[in-house]
Parts: C-alpha cells; structure tokens; sequence
C-alpha cells in the first residue's frame, strides 16, 4: 500500500510505501548525514577550553589536552599517592632528588636515602666500587653514626673483620639510646 505524501523538510510530494513516513529519500540522506555528523561521538556540545577542538558531552577538554592536563596537574605533592618523596624498597629508603644530581642513570629522580646520607656527612661522592653499610644492620636506619663507607670486596668478605673496630661504638650508640630514650610500658 503506498500513499502520496509531502515532504516535512521540503514540503515536496512523494511515494511512501508506509503512511508514517515523513521524509523524502534524499532528505531523509541528508537528515542521516546531519545526525551521525552531531551524535556520531555522543551530542557535541562546545569546544575545548584548551584549544578550541569540538568536546564531548561531559568533558571540558579535548582527549590530549586533557591527557596533557592530567601529567601536570598531578606531580609531587598534588598527586594523591605523595609521600613526601621517599619510598621503601626491599628495605631501603629511596628519596626524590632533582634532576641532575649524581647518580646512576639518566633522569633517574630517586637516589638510596642512606648513600645520600653518608655523601652530605662525609662531604664527597661515594667511591666507585665503594658501598655503605649499615652497622646495627638495619636498611632503614640512615643515621649517619650507623652508616660505613667500604670497598666493596671488604663488605663481601667476612663483614666481621672489616666491621671489627665499629662494635664498640655501635654498643656505645646503643647504650645511649637506652639512657636517653626509654621505653614506654605498651
């Protein structure tokens, strides 16, 4: 059944196979063509404060701006999961330093809290082949009386000898520690 029918956007008559039609099929292209050009990325609705660019419905910015944004609204302190620029791997303190102070790697931004340490107190760079040891043996501990600069085949060979004559004053620093500090009953 086909019915003659005008055009709601032309107001031309046409053949329509279904009395509910309501366009003809070269305004119904251009209707299409107008539709996925607006919708086809979700309802567009203005542009991006950065550059200008066609946005998405909810957004503000265009995808790189915002991925531009994000790198920088998110450094150091301002970025949620900040911990003061230090972190603690396999027992080490690691903390951020800027960009250009002497290390390993390039652009690395995190240096061993306790070579940093043992580098201001002794006022020069750490040896290479050197290491520092921790004298109470505990990795975290980066008091600069607990910290030891030594060769490397030193450290690998019996610690005993080599650590030797540190006993007495890391009994000494432990004892003072005691004195000074004692503990609360828990």
């Amino acid at each position: 059944m086909s019915a003659t029918i005008r055009c709601k956007d032309c107001n031309e008559p046409f053949e329509a196979k279904s009395t509910l039609a309501q366009r003809c099929q070269s305004c119904i292209k251009l209707h299409r063509k107008q539709y996925l050009k607006e919708y086809a990325h979700g309802k567009r609705r203005g542009n991006c404060i950065d550059c200008g660019k066609d946005i998405g419905a909810r957004g503000t910015r265009c995808v790189p701006c915002d991925n531009h944004n994000r790198t920088t609204k998110y450094i150091g302190p301002s970025n949620p999961n900040w911990r003061e620029g230090r972190t603690k791997s396999h027992g080490y303190i690691y903390t951020r330093v800027k960009e250009g102070t002497p290390g390993k790697g390039k652009g690395a931004f995190y240096r061993a809290e306790h070579i940093l340490v043992w580098q201001e107190q002794h006022g020069k760079e750490l040896p290479n082949g050197w290491v520092v040891h921790h004298l109470n043996g505990v990795k975290d501990d980066n008091r600069p009386e607990n910290l030891l600069g030594l060769p490397r085949v030193e450290h690998h060979k019996h610690p005993r000898e080599a650590l030797r004559p540190y006993e007495a004053r890391i009994k000494e620093l432990e004892d003072y520690i005691k004195s000074n500090f004692p503990v609360m009953p828990g």
